[in-house]
């Protein structure tokens, strides 16, 4: 019997990690897992309903962390080294691109224990976002990558890593398990209803959010295009939106929204966000895990950044960079007039069963 640790500290991971865990579980291989929280995201609403509702197993270890990103870092680096040597894994499993992913990825190299990074590869070329230096170091860590497609295989070449480069490395392309979280809760995808008037709208990257004047021009904005066209804004709010938005409209924030379209929601469990995505006509986001929600369900995506890492989503034409408030309304405009000749079909990212593909293939690594 092997063992492994699974660090999960955000919402994308949840969903991840779920798909794995439930293959782990299912099919027998002689795996055991172990959870570690890592308690980045800290509130119930953001952590506890994800776990409750897709049955992801009880942490074994959960960390708390300070709110201050610096000090976080350190905290959960220590953390899941105790974790490590407590439970002596055969190897830790990291998701995406979080701080709890560098966190566990350094704790790993400095225990001498192999780390698995799922979602390896991604780059959105942008070194402002902290989430593409996390990318980085976590894959120049890594000792088995599993990329969600043969871009991000192609992109880890550039940087010298490839199977075989080191003794026991291996990169492998997957599909996503985001997919198979998708197609295990999400259902039969169903067209855009030509009566929908609904749009999702997310907001809570630090280059949309922290600067008050900044996220009031995307709110502005947002409501502007959406009340031109008849359309009603679902806007469930991270707890940091929240209180920039607070800092802007006063304690009645969420009322002031609503004058503006704005219909803001507390944050949505991943069954309620699913629900929505399927009544809704676009999804307007700044969140890299959203973006492919949308395409797995049939929605074209407005992506509120300069960059993506999802440039699959770019070039299949379902989904659309838009890096300035001011340039909202028309990137709205072409979208809809471009849904009809949209494809969703294609299978970017897998076929809905990355998680036994990397189970399978993490069994034969771990008793090579």
């Amino acid at each position: 019997m092997r063992r492994v640790l699974t660090v999960i500290g955000a919402r994308p991971q949840w969903m991840k990690a779920s798909a794995l865990s439930r293959v782990l579980e299912e099919a027998h291989l002689g795996i055991e897992e172990r959870v570690l929280h890592t308690g980045q995201h800290y509130s119930h609403d953001m952590a506890g309903r994800f776990v409750d509702e897709l049955n992801l197993p009880a942490a074994h270890h959960v960390l708390n962390v300070s709110k201050d990103p610096a000090v976080r870092m350190g905290e959960m680096m220590e953390g899941v080294m105790a974790a490590i040597m407590k439970d002596a894994p055969d190897a830790v499993i990291l998701f995406g691109d979080t701080d709890s992913t560098l966190a566990g990825a350094l704790a790993a190299s400095r225990t001498g224990t192999p780390a698995v990074h799922i979602e390896a590869g991604l780059r959105s070329f942008d070194r402002n976002m902290p989430e593409e230096i996390n990318r980085i170091l976590t894959d120049a860590i890594s000792d088995v990558l599993f990329c969600p497609s043969n871009a991000a295989v192609a992109l880890l070449a550039r940087e010298g890593i490839v199977s075989g480069a080191r003794e026991g490395l291996i990169v492998e392309v997957s599909g996503d398990l985001m997919l198979d979280t998708a197609r295990h809760f999400g259902g039969e995808v169903l067209p855009v209803s030509e009566d929908s008037r609904t749009v999702v709208l997310t907001l809570h990257r630090p280059s949309n959010v922290d600067n008050p004047d900044r996220l009031r021009a995307w709110l502005e904005s947002a409501g502007s295009a959406a009340k031109s066209r008849g359309w009603q804004l679902l806007f469930p709010v991270h707890p940091r939106t929240a209180r920039v938005a607070e800092r802007i409209y006063g304690k009645a924030w969420s009322g002031q929204l609503l004058d503006l379209g704005i219909d803001a929601q507390e944050p949505a469990s991943y069954l309620q966000m699913i629900s929505w995505l399927k009544a809704a006509r676009q999804v307007w986001t700044d969140s890299g895990g959203l973006q492919k929600e949308a395409y797995f369900m049939g929605r074209p995506a407005l992506v509120l950044r300069e960059t993506t890492e999802w440039t699959e989503l770019m070039d299949h034409g379902v989904a659309r960079l838009c890096p300035k408030p001011s340039e909202m309304d028309a990137a709205i405009t072409a979208l809809e007039v471009g849904h009809d000749k949209m494809d969703f079909s294609a299978p970017l990212y897998g076929n809905g069963k990355a998680a036994l593909h990397i189970a399978q293939t993490l069994r034969t690594w771990l008793n090579r």
